[in-house]
């Protein structure tokens, strides 16, 4: 066993425990698609002789992209700032990278980004890193469709909000803002699901 199959190895064991304490909707069987659905992304981009993707990066960011979800987790660090101290530990090398794409993955901070105003060189390394493309456009794509639409009811009923509202109008074209506001938590699962479907369709990068 290579030193990074164990790294693999050990860090799969590691998210497959923090998971356990989540609800169905962010379970491990979401973070494996998702490794596996970023996985393909990378092999298929890396079939163009032109662009340059580590799959190491890829993986082990898929794997931890959900440590440190503010929708469950109130500590101080952020979820890179986690996985940076955990794969760090390990020896892994590359610890910065992968850290720095978990920080990234995530509908909410992608709607608070702003190529006009945000730092330059943030922009540059975002809008250039295939790795956190890879691993973004999967999270997204695990968030729609049947598994989608099922994750959406499982969150929203360990959240207690209703299935369905009468009336209730989903937000268009909604915001950073919209999307955390709290005012917005008691929206029922349709309607949190037709905003994610519009931010996951409006932000796919690949």
């Amino acid at each position: 066993m290579n030193s990074y199959t164990k790294i693999l190895e050990e860090t799969r064991s590691m998210v497959s425990g923090y998971m356990s304490g989540l609800d169905p909707s962010h379970d491990m069987y979401h973070v494996d698609r998702v490794t596996n659905l970023a996985r393909c992304i990378a092999i298929d981009l890396a079939k163009d002789n032109t662009l340059s993707v580590d799959l190491e990066l890829v993986e082990l960011a898929a794997l931890c992209h959900d440590v440190g979800d503010r929708k469950y987790y109130q500590g101080k660090e952020t979820g890179g700032q986690l996985i940076k101290t955990f794969l760090s530990d390990l020896g892994y090398a590359k610890a910065d990278i992968v850290a720095s794409i978990v920080d990234h993955v995530g509908f909410s901070k992608e709607l608070g980004w702003d190529d006009e105003k945000d730092d330059t060189a943030e922009v540059e390394w975002r809008n250039s890193c295939l790795e956190l493309h890879a691993v973004q456009d999967a999270d997204k794509l695990d968030a729609i469709g049947a598994f989608g639409v099922l994750r959406c009811a499982a969150f929203s009923g360990a959240k207690n909000r209703p299935l369905y509202v009468p009336d209730q109008k989903a937000i268009e074209n909604i915001s950073q803002k919209d999307y955390l506001d709290e005012s917005n938590k008691n929206n029922s699962a349709i309607t949190h699901f037709h905003g994610m479907f519009e931010c996951a369709c409006l932000c796919f990068i690949l």
